[in-house]
C-alpha cells in the first residue's frame, strides 16, 4: 500500500509502512471544518533532490507513531510551519489519538536543532514521580516552550486546535490505540476510563467513535489560555483532587533545556542525544555507539545492544515522532504516560488520565544528526519501547537505525526492514549527502509495528 502526498510544489509516493491511510482525508476535512484554506498545488512529477541554499525545492519530513497525528503534522508543515510547529501539533493530537502513551498529564523528552542558531539542545519533560506516585503534568509545558524557543512561526493556537477538534469529532480509533485497549483493558478499572474505552464492559475496536467531549473542553482552556490552565482554577483543582497532588507540585511542573551529548561522526557531523540524568540516556548511548561503531555493520546493532544491556522486562510503553522543515530545523521526541494509559485513573470532569511517574528514560530516546557548521539536519530518530522488551529496548533501537543510516548511508526504509522483530520500535529520517554537489535527499521510514505512518512533501524553500 502507499500514499502520495501532493505539496506545493510536487508530489511523491511513498510505502505508508502498513499504517492506515484514513488519517489523511479526516485531517483535511477538519481543516474544512475549520475553515482552513485550501492549498493549491502545481504538480511536480517524481522525486527532486534538494540542493542546500538553492531555490531548489527542499524537502520536509512529519513521522509519528499515530496516523492522524502524522497528517498534522505534514499539514502544518505544508502551511509553512517549522518542525517546531509540526512537533507541537503531533503531541498534542497524540493526546487524542493515542492517550495510552501520550497525555496532557504526561511527559517525554526532545531532542531539538535550531539550524539559525546552530544549536541543539535537549528538552527534558519526564513525567517524575510526585508524593503518591503520579507525576505532575509536564507535556502542555514542553510543548508551548517548543514552539515559543525552539523554532515555531505558527500560533500556539493553530497547534492546539486540531487535537481539540480530534477529541471532539473522532473520525475512529486507530489500529494502535485499539490494540492498547485490548492490551489494557483488565487494568482500566476506573469509572471514568472504562466509560470512555471499554463501553459496556467491551474493549473499543479499531475504527469505532471515541467521543472526548470532557477532553476537547480542556484542550479549548489549552487553546485560549496557554499551558497553565492545567493547572490553575477547575481544572487544576480537579487534577490535583484525582491524583492527589499537591496544587503547589502542578504549579512548578516545568520542563527544562539542557544541553546535548554529542558524538563526533567527521569534521562536520555529529549525533546528538538527550543529556538526561537517568542510566539509559545520552551518556550510556554514547558509549554504546562506541563500542559498536568500529565493528562489521552486521554486527554493530548487536554490539550496541549488548553494551545497553537488558532487551527483556517490563519498562514503561513510549511513542515517538519527528519532523524536519525545509529550514533545517528537526525535532525528534518520545513520549510516555509511564505505563499503558498511565495510571489507570481519569480525573473526573476532564477527560485527563493521570500519568505514573518514571525515574528512568528507557520508554524512548530520540537522536538528531546535524553539521552545525552550516545548520544542517542530516538524520532524525527515535527508538521506543513497547512495554515489554527491557529498558534498553528504545536505545538499542535509536541505535539499531542510526548506525547503519549514518555510517553506510542506507536508506530508511532498508534499515527497517533489515530490523525485522528485533527489540524496541524506531522510526527514522535518514539523509545522503553528495559533497560534490551538495544534493542532499532524505527517505522516511514510521515503524510498522507501532501502526504510525511517515510523509515527506517537496516545499518552496524561504
Amino acid at each position: 500500500m502507499a500514499t502520495t502526498d501532493t505539496s506545493l510544489l510536487g508530489s511523491r509516493t511513498f510505502p505508508t509502512s502498513g499504517g492506515p491511510t484514513c488519517g489523511i482525508a479526516s485531517t483535511r476535512q477538519i481543516w474544512r471544518r475549520l475553515g482552513a484554506f485550501a492549498i493549491v498545488a502545481a504538480l511536480l512529477p517524481g522525486c527532486v533532490n534538494t540542493k542546500f541554499k538553492s531555490k531548489a525545492p527542499g524537502q520536509a519530513f512529519a513521522v509519528a507513531d499515530e496516523p492522524l497525528a502524522a497528517a498534522i503534522g505534514r499539514d502544518l508543515l505544508l502551511q509553512g510551519g517549522s518542525a517546531a510547529d509540526a512537533a507541537t501539533g503531533m503531541a498534542l493530537a497524540m493526546t487524542a489519538t493515542l492517550p495510552s502513551r501520550v497525555g496532557v498529564a504526561g511527559g517525554g523528552v526532545c531532542v531539538v536543532f535550531d539550524a539559525a542558531a546552530k544549536r541543539v539542545r535537549t528538552l527534558d519533560f519526564l513525567p517524575r514521580a510526585a508524593p503518591g506516585g503520579t507525576a505532575a503534568p509536564s507535556l502542555l509545558r514542553a510543548l508551548y516552550a517548543l514552539q515559543a524557543t525552539g523554532g515555531g512561526t505558527l500560533r500556539w493556537e493553530q497547534a492546539v486546535v486540531l487535537a481539540e477538534t480530534l477529541a471532539l469529532e473522532s473520525p475512529g480509533i486507530t489500529r494502535a490505540l485499539a490494540q492498547d485497549i485490548q492490551a489494557a483493558s483488565a487494568r482500566l478499572t476506573d469509572p471514568e476510563a472504562r466509560r470512555l474505552f471499554l463501553p459496556d464492559g467491551r474493549p473499543l475496536a479499531e475504527g469505532a467513535r471515541l467521543r472526548q467531549t470532557e477532553l476537547a473542553a480542556v484542550l479549548s482552556q489549552v487553546r485560549r489560555n496557554g499551558p497553565n490552565a492545567l493547572s490553575t482554577g477547575g481544572t487544576g483543582q480537579a487534577l490535583a483532587s484525582a491524583f492527589h497532588l499537591d496544587p503547589a507540585a502542578l504549579r512548578a511542573a516545568t520542563p527544562q533545556w539542557r544541553d546535548t551529548v554529542s558524538v563526533r561522526i567527521d569534521s562536520t557531523r555529529n549525533l546528538h542525544l538527550a543529556d538526561l540524568p537517568e542510566p539509559d540516556s545520552g551518556a550510556a548511548i554514547a558509549k554504546a555507539w562506541a563500542a559498536a561503531e568500529k565493528a562489521p555493520p552486521a554486527e554493530r546493532a548487536a554490539r550496541a545492544a549488548q553494551a545497553l544491556g537488558a532487551l527483556t522486562g517490563a519498562v514503561a510503553p513510549g511513542a515517538g515522532l519527528i519532523a524536519m522543515d525545509v529550514r533545517e530545523n528537526a525535532v525528534a521526541c518520545a513520549f510516555t504516560m509511564g505505563g499503558l494509559f498511565g495510571t489507570g485513573r481519569m480525573a473526573p470532569g476532564t477527560g485527563v488520565l493521570g500519568a505514573a511517574g518514571v525515574d528512568r528514560a528507557g520508554f524512548g530516546a530520540p537522536g538528531v544528526v546535524a553539521n552545525t557548521i552550516v545548520g544542517r539536519a542530516l538524520f532524525g530518530g527515535v527508538g521506543t519501547a513497547a512495554g515489554n522488551d527491557g529498558p534498553a529496548a528504545g536505545p538499542a533501537a535509536l541505535l539499531a537505525g542510526a548506525l547503519p543510516a549514518v555510517l553506510d548511508d542506507r536508506p530508511a526504509g532498508e534499515i527497517l526492514a533489515a530490523r525485522g522483530d528485533a527489540p524496541g520500535r524506531v522510526d527514522l529520517v535518514t539523509c545522503q549527502l553528495s559533497l560534490e554537489h551538495l544534493l542532499k535527499d532524505c527517505q522516511t521510514a514510521a515503524d510498522p509495528r507501532a501502526r504510525g505512518i511517515a510523509h515527506d512533501m517537496l516545499l518552496p524553500r524561504e
